[in-house]
């Protein structure tokens, strides 16, 4: 009983240490004026427009870390941006909210926040600091996604950061081994873009992703191959724990048979130890390898996408310029007798519009009528042309 009492102490003064920590590191990035979401950068926009529009902090969490506890504030809102509420929620209800943001969005280039998985072990569990570290992991996976240009202002996170909030599907909890099988699944991959780029950076970039996909098979290949050795270890230490638990044969004496089976039930009992260590870290190394596994199939299946996408969309450009250059050959082929009947009509205007004008210019010289203009108006010749043509 003190014992119990002298944890539940411990892991008290311990979330109370974690949370002075938080708060005092909160207190140093407003009075220094940064935040994670704003940047030196100069942009039209407010800033509030570009940060998050919930605020999360966590406050507590089981022994087992199967529910937690979440404050939850909203920043978009001035009136209420003091205000904040809480929120329970179960590993369940994570998972299939994790689900649901990942169905939902179907946008090329997006790298989704990975879940941390929930503690299972029963190791774990008699760890003082692990459900604290459990409740500050999920707590960034919510910094995370809130913070997400997208994911951020989408219905799927305001509903399940919501007071009112009811999981919609209580069944589909799908295994590490399924979750593997779907994320590498041929259909999730980029389609392959057949000819090359013209950029020798881009193209070795996606040669770099190719060899680098393959890798990532071999090892997740190898990977399943051991978890499946070491099944097959669990599943045999199993059995030789139900044989050791058995009576001993009766050809044995009392006295000789009760030592055997007790060396029998400490064996046995030491072998289902090593069974549970066995498959407790197998199920911790599941866990951490499928996270790091995931975030990195996502990192490369996005690269290769866009990759693809830009390859693709140069070779439409190209396609585009050379059909175009086809079809003005055709139309200047076609276009051609118009043309030339245009020019034709054109030049056959000018021709009868030069005859109009040489048709109005007088016949007379041009010294007769200035003469005749001078003996009218009295004055006399100022040039010598015009005094020639006076004297004739």
């Amino acid at each position: 009983m003190d014992g119990s009492i002298t944890n539940a102490n411990e892991l008290a003064y311990k979330e109370q240490s974690c949370l002075a920590q938080d708060a005092g590191s909160e207190n140093e990035s407003v009075q220094t004026g940064t935040s994670g979401s704003s940047s030196s950068a100069s942009s039209p926009m407010p800033v509030e427009d570009l940060g998050p529009v919930f605020e999360v902090k966590g406050i507590r969490a089981t022994t087992d870390s199967s529910v937690l506890t979440f404050r939850i504030s909203r920043l978009d809102d001035p009136e209420n941006r003091d205000s904040w509420w809480e929120v329970t929620r179960s590993a369940e209800e994570f998972e299939a909210f994790n689900r649901l943001i990942l169905d939902c969005q179907k946008f090329g280039g997006m790298i989704f926040p990975p879940l941390p998985p929930p503690v299972e072990s029963k190791y774990e569990e008699s760890f003082l600091e692990a459900p604290i570290i459990h409740r500050k992991q999920v707590e960034r996976y919510l910094q995370l996604v809130s913070s997400h240009p997208i994911l951020g202002r989408s219905q799927a996170l305001a509903d399940f950061l919501s007071p009112t909030y009811v999981m919609a599907e209580k069944s589909g909890r799908k295994g590490f081994f399924s979750k593997i099988a779907e994320s590498f699944s041929g259909s999730s991959q980029p389609a392959k873009v057949p000819h090359r780029d013209i950029e020798e950076f881009f193209q070795n970039e996606r040669d770099w992703s190719a060899n680098y996909s393959v890798h990532l098979k071999t090892t997740l290949n190898a990977v399943l191959t051991v978890i499946y050795s070491e099944k097959k270890i669990i599943g045999q230490l199993k059995h030789l724990c139900t044989a050791l638990s058995m009576n001993a044969p009766s050809c044995y004496q009392q006295e000789t048979g009760l030592i055997h089976h007790r060396l029998h039930s400490k064996m046995a009992d030491s072998f289902l130890n090593i069974q549970d260590l066995t498959e407790d870290g197998l199920q911790r190394g599941l866990c951490d390898f499928y996270c790091i596994w995931d975030l990195y199939l996502q990192y490369l299946a996005n690269e290769q996408l866009m990759l693809n996408r830009r390859t693709a969309l140069l070779i439409n450009y190209e396609n585009c310029n050379r059909n175009w250059d086809k079809a003005k050959a055709h139309k200047r082929d076609e276009w051609a007798p118009l043309m030339a009947h245009e020019h034709y009509a054109i030049a056959q205007n000018e021709r009868k519009n030069a005859r109009r004008l040489a048709r109005r210019i007088p016949r007379t010289p041009p010294f007769r009528a200035e003469e005749r203009n001078h003996r009218v108006s009295g004055m006399e010749p100022t040039t010598t042309a015009d005094a020639d043509a006076v004297a004739i």
